[in-house]
């Protein structure tokens, strides 16, 4: 056993000796029926009870299994020896006195307490969880529950481990964070879990059978299920396999004991809950400023706006995220959040790990050593600071409290927090590279602590803001770990793309991230990079993409737009496309009537360890057909979302073929095409030469290509591609690149496609007309600066051509939607009903995508309004959906200081009884200055042509509520 949350590093033979264990003999009756016993001696396997669990020895290996409360236990097994250092950075609780039994039958050891038994292989130490009525809830692998080997790391001792679990063959698992996305069940998945720019990685496992496994270890794993066993590698665990397992009879008991452990989620301010508009980036003052005016007089709702990178001085000097302000472009930085201030809204800021080396605060830490010596790739001129060091983490908050809080700034927005050191961390592999090449940290080596560097950050950055201010703190951070939530910071899902399959990605990746614990996540609205619209937001086909994508952004936690290149401030589209600018209005209004909904939801994640954005299996975990639904999700207790994820209007082309290896031969006759890879981007260093059958590389590592021969950095390398390709058939043939960074491709010398600039993947070509067996010089030429690296040889043939001009698909609005079994359902928008257990259709035109609500829901509704705080005392539209009773607490605070935490909040409980057809207004509990005294409901019963869709129903009930118990008779 390992107490590493208490800070101690001893062996498992020192804890037994400070246990007190009993010495009570093993405990069988003359008749073998089980009796409980302290402790078991029977061959090769030796157990004692420790004062919160039990600890025993099989195999050579020492296994502890410890309650931390009735329904959750650690389960530690080494070698005997625990080489940690350092206390759990994730864990915040301790063992609680629990009673529980110990008994043994034949080969098995049974440990009880009235929630959860344990049952112990005495062969092979493997475990058992079950339930107190016996059901098994999954076990460890029978044969071989663990490995543990000894390693030495950076000349310190370790272990590299792996242990198993058994899953059921129907059972489904989610999880691990945004990482491999596109499914939202992990079954029969190899995931590797490094973060990444577009992978947010927490060590947490969740499954349909109502149970979690809490990892708790720092370095790159991996997980992989298959026929046999699922399995979590770790490279560098010091204390062996350690990992909690957490039992409940619902999905969100699992999630509250992951939350008592980890810590609790704290209330953001409840404008958090409106808009956030970012861009990449917003280059001044006035800019900025003319921006956050514009959202005002054009009515279109905002709560935050976002100041990105570069506000400090250029991406290239030593003031790299130095909390300073470029006197040139932003000469007034207090003036500048005051009058965004005046505007109702609030400023968030970028900031970086990286801290410029002519900063007043990069000296401050150097003086301590407090910055590792590899230079960041953008500036050159940058470190990143050492965020496991106390005293780091305290120097960072300063300045960001002098130059950036003290100033005005709300809210932080940390960027490359993976940590992004070498490259922009696309790439697992080359993050590990670079991560570990930071060297030592202030805890230890950096391949133990590789994967947890935003936690440590953000803790800094929360516990700085929670001394110094009363007002609430919010946190964006690109990555994210075990216990991020305690830190009041959100995650979001990195630079991605703009296209559908992406957009449908959010989904899963999303829920993949909340079920673990972690309640808030966000993506940046319309994809960072948009490459495959020529055009950007002036073309139709990404309008129709952004309106969607919009959509999905009003159910997620934090709905905020962000992206690079393109403008996509919503109001710029009145003009551009009015049916889509009204979509956009229309979604933005639906979000900010239901803040009353969202914000009661928030105090239930804070007060109730709850969920907001909830993967189905989480509320219908016997359902089986939800287990493998990857495109919708509910959203709080009510809403069953399912985001229009295809094009509908603007149906763009398959992409290009890869041309194929039976068209292309060397310059000697081989497959293929003939290349050589260069050091530098101009072709500077010949390296290695490959022959590729096809050109379609993205690197590296299998199942990839391999790195290029020679090449010890895939940043910054060239490559040229010769040969020929040899046409199949007459015509007219469209031949192209897509790649990132930079291409060129020549057909018998001639330059016919050209993009030679680094920026994201995107897709170019031209047309050219070949004869059938015709062979032309094909020659190719790249460059890779950072980011991805891919590039691939593509065609369109005259049949492909021909097939796509003749099969333009018709418009088609209709889409599909399973309504879990266990409820039944009403279409949002009309209010038409449904049984659970069967799929609906729905019209989705542009302004409607399928929004579900639950029978026995009561929705709370606000007014219209510009911000989330605007109009405290207006009434609110309380939607009741019969078919069954519905229960549902309306919290109000002063929406942005801790005092809710000494009570200073109320609390209103609204029964809905539905066979009386009555409701139930229970009686106030507590207050807060400001509070509304008196608030009147407009009261209806959802029913068709009636309290449908965005607009406020037409026939209520209106009833105002002075803090009373109240009761009101109802009938449609």
């Amino acid at each position: 056993m390992r107490l590493k949350t208490l800070g101690l590093a001893v062996s498992a033979l020192a804890l037994v000796a400070s246990a007190g264990l009993a010495e009570t003999p093993t405990g069988l009756d003359g008749r073998g029926h089980m009796v409980e016993v302290a402790s078991v001696n029977a061959a090769g396997f030796d157990l004692v009870r420790l004062k919160n669990g039990v600890q025993f020895r099989v195999g050579g290996m020492t296994k502890s299994v410890i309650f931390y409360s009735p329904t959750t236990v650690r389960v530690n097994t080494n070698l005997g020896e625990n080489y940690w250092t350092q206390p759990s950075i994730v864990v915040t609780d301790t063992p609680d006195d629990i009673d529980f039994k110990i008994s043994r039958s034949g080969g098995t050891v049974s440990i009880r307490s009235d929630r959860l038994q344990i049952d112990v292989d005495t062969a092979t130490g493997a475990l058992t969880f079950k339930g107190p009525d016996g059901h098994v809830f999954t076990r460890e692998d029978g044969k071989h529950p663990q490995t543990v080997e000894k390693k030495t790391i950076s000349d310190a001792p370790t272990y590299e481990v792996s242990n198993s679990f058994t899953l059921k063959p129907d059972e489904g698992i989610y999880g691990f964070g945004f990482v491999d996305q596109g499914n939202l069940n992990r079954r029969n998945k190899d995931l590797l879990l490094v973060q990444t720019n577009v992978g947010i990685v927490i060590p947490v496992m969740v499954s349909s059978e109502k149970y979690g496994i809490l990892w708790d270890t720092y370095s790159q794993m991996r997980f992989k299920d298959d026929a046999g066993k699922a399995t979590l590698w770790a490279e560098s665990a010091p204390g062996g396999v350690d990992y909690y397992f957490m039992a409940g009879n619902s999905l969100d008991e699992v999630v509250a004991d992951y939350r008592g452990l980890t810590g609790d989620a704290p209330m953001f301010p409840k404008q958090a809950f409106g808009l956030f508009m970012s861009k990449e980036r917003y280059p001044d003052q006035k800019r900025l400023v003319e921006v956050a005016h514009t959202f005002r007089k054009e009515q279109f709702p905002l709560d935050y706006i976002v100041q990105d990178w570069q506000y400090w001085g250029s991406d290239t000097d030593g003031t790299w995220s130095g909390m300073i302000w470029n006197p040139e472009r932003y000469p007034d930085p207090e003036g500048m959040t005051r009058e965004i201030h005046d505007l109702h809204m609030k400023l968030m800021v970028s900031i970086w790990p990286s801290i410029g080396n002519d900063t007043e605060l990069a000296h401050e830490l150097d003086a301590h050593n407090l910055r590792f010596t590899p230079l960041h790739w953008i500036s050159k001129k940058a470190r990143v600071y050492d965020a496991y060091s106390p005293l780091g983490r305290q120097i960072y908050f300063k300045y960001i409290k002098k130059g950036l809080l003290d100033k005005g700034v709300d809210a932080l927005w940390m960027d490359g927090t993976e940590v992004e050191v070498g490259s922009a961390a696309w790439d697992a592999q080359e993050n590990i590279r670079d991560i570990k090449g930071l060297g030592v940290n202030a805890m230890g080596d950096f391949t133990r602590y590789l994967n947890p560097y935003s936690l440590m950050t953000t803790q800094g950055t929360y516990d700085g803001e929670r001394a110094t201010s009363d007002q609430r703190v919010f946190t964006l951070t690109r990555s994210a770990w075990a216990g991020a939530q305690r830190t009041a910071a959100a995650s979001w899902s990195g630079d991605i793309f703009a296209n559908w399959k992406t957009l449908r990605e959010q989904i899963s990746g999303g829920v993949n991230v909340t079920i673990t614990g972690n309640p808030y996540w966000t993506q940046d609205t319309g994809g960072f990079f948009v490459n495959e619209f020529p055009g950007g937001e002036r073309n139709p086909a990404y309008q129709e993409l952004f309106a969607r994508w919009f959509q999905f952004a009003a159910f997620n936690p934090i709905m905020r737009v962000h992206g690079t290149s393109i403008e996509r401030e919503p109001y710029i589209f009145k003009d551009l496309n009015p049916e889509m600018y009204q979509s956009l209005l229309d979604t933005v209004h639906l979000r900010y009537r239901l803040l009353p909904y969202i914000y009661s939801e928030a105090w239930q994640v804070t007060a109730n360890r709850s969920t907001l954005m909830r993967a189905l299996p989480m509320d219908f975990p016997d359902d089986k057909a939800t287990h493998d639904i990857d495109d919708a999700f509910m959203f709080g207790p009510s809403f069953l979302v399912h985001p229009v994820t295809r094009a509908m209007y603007h149906v763009q082309d398959p992409p290009a073929e890869t041309i194929p290896a039976s068209a292309l031969h060397t310059a000697d006759g081989k497959a293929g095409l003939a290349g050589q890879y260069f050091a530098g981007v101009n072709f500077d260093t010949p390296k290695g030469k490959v022959v590729d059958a096809t050109l379609d590389a993205r690197w590296p590592g299998p199942p990839l290509a391999e790195i290029p021969a020679g090449l010890e950095s895939l940043n910054n390398f060239s490559a040229r591609w010769e040969g020929f390709v040899t046409a199949p058939e007459e015509g007219t043939y469209e031949i192209g690149l897509e790649g990132d960074d930079g291409y060129r491709l020549f057909l018998d010398g001639k330059l016919i496609v050209e993009d030679w600039s680094q920026g994201a993947k995107r897709y170019k070509g031209a047309t050219v007309t070949l004869h059938k067996g015709q062979q032309v010089a094909v020659k190719i030429e790249y460059f890779q600066g950072g980011g991805e690296r891919s590039l691939r040889l593509a065609w369109r043939t005259p049949s492909d051509l021909r097939a796509l001009k003749q099969n333009t698909p018709a418009i088609d609005t209709r889409v599909e939607t399973y309504l879990p079994k266990g409820a039944n359902w009403y279409d949002f928008w009309t209010d038409a009903a449904f049984k659970g257990g069967q799929t609906a259709s729905m019209d989705a035109p542009l302004d409607r995508f399928p929004l579900y609500v639950r029978a026995g829901s009561i929705v709370p509704m606000g007014p219209v309004v510009q911000y989330a705080t605007e109009n405290p005392e207006a009434p609110y539209e309380l939607r009741i959906y019969p078919g069954a009773d519905a229960s549902f607490t309306l919290y109000e605070d002063d929406n942005e200081t801790y005092a809710y935490e000494k009570g200073a909040r109320a609390t209103v409980d609204i029964h809905w009884d539905d066979k009386r057809k009555t409701l139930v207004f229970g009686k106030r509990q507590g207050t807060f200055p400001g509070l509304v005294q008196s608030r009147t409901f407009n009261v209806v019963i959802a029913s068709p042509g009636n309290a449908a869709g965005i607009a406020e129903a037409g026939l209520t009930k209106a009833v105002v509520y002075t803090g009373d118990s109240l009761e009101l008779k109802l009938d449609h």
